[in-house]
């Protein structure tokens, strides 16, 4: 019984870590990638879609698109391999940090707009990130 207890709890564990970590895994070297998950603000719930896939140029192609009825929002970001590793170490500390809340809600694990660091040295950087506004969402039409 003991032996069978383990094995769940050890089966439990890894399982968890492994969710928290798997963006950041994925980031390290832009493995495709995609979650769905919804996030309340102010009232309100906002779906969510997180996605990862390498472009033609071997770029890592970083989208977070938010719905809002019918339109939604989407951060658009490019980033060349030498940035991976910085970014991903980032958001492995950042999980480690709020380990609790990501447990609530496994989409804040990979929604980079909720690490600061992350936002202030690449997000809003139009360098690597843009933003475009109320597009139609085809789910609607």
């Amino acid at each position: 019984m003991k032996k069978i207890l383990f094995l769940l709890f050890a089966i439990f564990f890894t399982t968890s870590a492994f969710a928290i970590d798997e963006f950041s895994s994925a980031l390290k070297t832009c493995e495709n990638f995609s979650r769905e998950g919804s996030i309340p603000y102010q009232n309100e719930v906002f779906n969510v879609l997180v996605t990862l896939e390498k472009n033609k140029k071997g770029e890592c192609l970083y989208k977070e698109r938010i719905f809002q009825g019918k339109s939604y929002q989407q951060l658009n970001c490019t980033f060349s391999q030498a940035d991976l590793p910085a970014i991903s170490s980032s958001m492995e500390e950042f999980n480690r940090v709020f380990k609790k809340q990501i447990d609530k809600n496994p989409i804040f694990g990979a929604k980079m707009t909720t690490n600061g660091e992350v936002f202030q040295a690449f997000l809003a950087n139009p360098k690597y990130c843009e933003i475009t506004y109320s597009k139609k969402s085809k789910l609607f039409e």
